[in-house]
């Protein structure tokens, strides 16, 4: 007798079989289906999510003043424009109201070009002599006066104007600490104090002199052979002194009590320097020109200053189009925001905006 609850029997009904088989394969495509529609509704889900945490982010940063996302390019300026017409440009400044843009010239006539924020030239700065016997280097303009200060590398000496452009004299810097100085970059502090690095003689000579009202400098910054042709310098509202300790390649953070705070060093990693020569701070970033990499360099500097600046990012690259760079030096930033950079080799100034 045949026993039908053997499951390993060889008889089987193959009508039954068939019904169940189709009845099989209808449970499979049912369950196959129900998972599509379960992922379908997990991405909908998880998308819905995304956006709701964007939009409420949006929100926040809107009333929370933030003025740009996180690790989009909006942290890093664009190109916007160019201004023609100095040959060889080395410095540039603005005025405190944004009207005149200051130009040094280190080819052609060697003139300080003044141009207004449309790029139209309105006036040149001409100190006494020929062109042979001047270089303007830096330009810097005292934000409680307007006067203008240009550093004269031939000259060795600083040549002042007054706000409408008209030459008053020379600053030379006098005093046990200004004798013999050789004028290089400048930079104002908002309390009208000048800061000037001082290249003269050799290495252990360079350093960096402050001045108050007069010639004679008040105090020094650097020990001997603290700095090898510094350049371009900016102060912060802390009394902090960023200095392009250009043939060292690095740029040095000094403290109000003459201390090195903090440092960018030389070297090929992101955020490191080649030739740093123009500084510029304007809010909590802080710019640098690396001349030989072509670029100019961002970085966050909020916080500790005594922590090494954060880096962000750079812009510009090697070229002769627009938003490329020929050996860039100079550097100055607006009211609004607005970044001039010199252009050497291209013989413009490039503007870049937010």
């Amino acid at each position: 007798m045949t026993n039908t609850d053997d499951l390993s029997s060889p008889v089987f009904d193959s009508a039954s079989q068939g019904a169940g088989a189709a009845k099989a394969a209808s449970g499979a495509a049912v369950t196959a289906e129900a998972l599509k529609a379960r992922k379908r509704r997990r991405r909908k889900v998880a998308l819905l999510v995304l956006l709701a945490a964007i939009i409420a982010y949006l929100i926040y940063r809107l009333l929370s003043g933030g003025d740009s996302l996180p690790g989009i390019s909006s942290q890093l300026p664009h190109y916007e424009t160019s201004i023609y017409g100095a040959t060889q440009p080395l410095g540039v400044a603005v005025s405190p109201d944004g009207d005149r843009i200051y130009v040094t010239e280190s080819g052609g006539s060697h003139l300080v070009r003044v141009y207004d924020r449309s790029g139209n030239e309105i006036d040149t700065l001409k100190p006494p002599g020929g062109a042979s016997a001047r270089l303007p280097v830096y330009v810097a303009v005292n934000p409680v006066t307007g006067d203008v200060f240009v550093s004269d590398r031939l000259g060795e000496t600083v040549n002042l104007y007054d706000e409408d452009g008209r030459y008053r004299r020379r600053f030379t810097p006098r005093g046990p600490l200004g004798k013999g100085a050789n004028p290089l970059g400048l930079a104002f502090d908002s309390d009208g104090k000048l800061y000037m690095t001082d290249v003269s003689g050799g290495r252990r000579s360079h350093r960096v002199l402050v001045f108050g009202n007069g010639e004679e400098p008040v105090r020094k910054i650097g020990s001997p052979g603290a700095f090898w042709f510094p350049n371009g310098l900016a102060v912060d509202s802390n009394g902090d002194v960023y200095v392009a300790d250009s043939n060292d390649g690095r740029l040095a953070i000094i403290d109000p009590n003459g201390r090195l705070a903090g440092s960018i060093q030389r070297g090929v990693a992101d955020g490191d320097l080649g030739l740093p020569r123009g500084v510029a701070l304007h809010s909590d970033r802080l710019y640098v020109v690396d001349t030989t990499a072509h670029t100019v360099k961002v970085y966050g500097v909020s916080g500790d200053v005594r922590k090494v600046p954060s880096y962000i990012g750079s812009f510009g690259v090697e070229g002769i189009e627009d938003g490329a760079f020929e050996f860039p030096n100079g550097i100055a930033i607006d009211g609004d925001g607005r970044i001039y950079v010199t252009d050497r080799e291209n013989n413009r100034v490039q503007i870049w905006t937010y």
